[in-house]
Parts: C-alpha cells; sequence; structure tokens
C-alpha cells in the first residue's frame, strides 16, 4: 500500500493531541474570521457585525469538521472522543451564549456540532477501508 499519505502529522501524533490542538485553536480562528469579515465588510460598505460573527462562527465549525474528519480517518477509534474533545471550546461558549439567552447566536454551534459529528463518521469510514492485497500487487 502507498505510505505517502501516511507521513502526516495528523498519522504520526496521537489522536487526542491533535484534538486537543484543534480545541486550542478554535478558541482563536473566530476572532480573526470575524476580524477578516469586519475588515472586508467596511471595504465593501457592509457592517452587520452580527452577520459577520454568524459567519466567523459557521467557518471556524467547518474547520473544527474537517479536523474531526482526517482526525478519524488517521485513527478510527478516535470518532468515540475526537469530536467531543475538538468542540470542547466551542461547546462551552455556545451553551453560554444559550443560558445568557442569545439563542440566535448558538445556531452557527449547532451546524458545527453536526457537521464534525457526520465529517468524524465519514473519516472513520473511510479509515476502515483498505486496498485489497491481491490489488496492491503490481
Amino acid at each position: 500500500m502507498n505510505d505517502s499519505g501516511k507521513k502526516s502529522i495528523v498519522y504520526k501524533s496521537p489522536a487526542w493531541i491533535i484534538a486537543v490542538i484543534t480545541a486550542l485553536v478554535s478558541f482563536i480562528l473566530p476572532f480573526i474570521f470575524a476580524g477578516m469579515l469586519f475588515l472586508l465588510g467596511k471595504l465593501i460598505g457592509i457592517s452587520n457585525e452580527e452577520t459577520g460573527n454568524f459567519l466567523a462562527y459557521l467557518l471556524t465549525g467547518m474547520v473544527i469538521a474537517l479536523m474531526c474528519f482526517l482526525i478519524c480517518k488517521a485513527h478510527p477509534k478516535a470518532i468515540w472522543y475526537a469530536p467531543v474533545i475538538c468542540n470542547a471550546i466551542t461547546l462551552w461558549i455556545g451553551i453560554g451564549h444559550l443560558l445568557k439567552g442569545n439563542s440566535a447566536i448558538t445556531i452557527p454551534f449547532a451546524i458545527g456540532w453536526f457537521i464534525s459529528i457526520v465529517a468524524g463518521i465519514a473519516g472513520k469510514n473511510a479509515g476502515n477501508t483498505s486496498i485489497p492485497e491481491q490489488l496492491n500487487k503490481p
């Protein structure tokens, strides 16, 4: 089997370490995305901060979903904990917004959580597939 994809850091590192790094990065990403969207909105002439925050949280959810896919593809048994660890900070922020009564901002969080679970399952299924030995021979 071709091992060129197995040289990635996702394959070399334990799944929980990559998931924790993803969780820590997911704390910073909304600020970066919101700032970029705010500046883009100023250039275009749109100054709706709520839309920028919504899109920033949605983009963060997509990045987390991509990481859940890659982690679960490299380590299929990580499906049981990788989506939870990757979304730990966004779960905390989303529940905080929900308890404050700001249910509109929890929508992108919920979408991100759902997409990351689906991506984790897809990654697990992609990681479980292997090429039969007969097809691997020249």
